[in-house]
C-alpha cells in the first residue's frame, strides 16, 4: 500500500515593489506579477486564519471594497479558489471582471501592495500506512500542513481534489474522499475543518 507523507509549507511575505493607486493601474499590475504573488493575495486570508473579514475571501477583493467598488468586490470575493488548479487561469478571471467594469478606472485609492509569497515545503517526517495512522496522522500536523495538502497540492498536481481525498482513493475509501473534496474550506478555520476531517476518518 502507498505511503501517506504529511508536508508542510513555510512562507515568508516579500514585497514586489509594485503597487496600484487607480483601477487601471491595478489591471496592469496583475498582468505583470508572478503566480507566486497572485497566490499570496488569493489564498492569504485562508492561510493565516482568515485574516480578513469573513465578507472578502481575498484581499483583492478587500481593497476594491474599501476603495468604492463593491460590484467588483462581490465578484472577486466569488472566485471559486477551490477550483483554482492554474493561477494563470485566475489571473486571466480577474482581469476578465476588470474589463467588464471600468468605472471609475482612473479614481485615486488607497494603494495596493503587491507582496509575493516565498514558499518553501518541509517533509515533516510522519507517514501513514493505513487509515489509523492517516487520522493519528491529521490530529499531529499543524495547519499549515493542512494548508498545503487541501489547497496547494491542487495547483501542483492540477487537479481539483487534494492530497488527502487521493490518497483515500488510493485506498478504496471513495466515500471518505469525496466528503472531504465537499469540505467548504473558505467556510471555516483549519481547525474546524481538521476537526470535521477527523470526524469523516472516524466514521465506519
Amino acid at each position: 500500500m502507498t505511503q501517506f507523507a504529511f508536508r508542510s509549507e513555510l512562507w515568508t511575505a516579500q514585497y514586489t515593489g509594485i503597487k496600484a493607486n487607480t483601477l487601471a493601474s491595478f489591471a496592469r499590475a496583475l498582468k505583470e506579477v508572478d503566480d507566486d504573488t497572485i497566490y499570496y493575495h488569493l489564498y492569504r486570508n485562508l492561510f493565516e486564519y482568515h485574516f480578513l473579514p469573513t465578507d472578502y475571501g481575498n484581499s483583492f477583493a478587500y481593497w476594491l471594497a474599501e476603495n468604492g467598488f463593491p460590484v467588483l468586490a462581490e465578484k472577486f470575493s466569488a472566485l471559486d479558489l477551490l477550483e483554482c488548479v492554474c493561477i494563470a487561469d485566475m489571473r486571466e478571471r480577474m482581469l476578465d471582471i476588470l474589463r467588464s467594469d471600468i468605472d471609475g478606472i482612473e479614481k485615486i485609492c488607497k494603494p495596493f501592495y503587491f507582496i509575493r509569497a516565498v514558499r518553501r515545503t518541509i517533509d515533516l517526517g510522519i507517514r501513514a500506512r493505513n487509515l489509523e495512522e492517516f487520522r493519528e496522522g491529521i490530529g499531529k500536523v499543524g495547519i499549515h500542513s493542512l494548508f498545503y495538502h487541501l489547497v496547494t497540492s491542487r495547483l501542483y498536481h492540477g487537479e481539483p481534489t487534494n492530497d488527502f481525498s487521493r490518497w483515500l482513493r488510493e485506498i478504496g475509501e471513495e466515500e471518505k474522499a469525496e466528503e472531504i473534496d465537499r469540505l467548504d474550506l473558505m467556510a471555516y478555520s483549519l481547525y474546524e475543518v481538521r476537526n470535521r476531517i477527523l470526524k469523516i476518518l472516524s466514521e465506519s
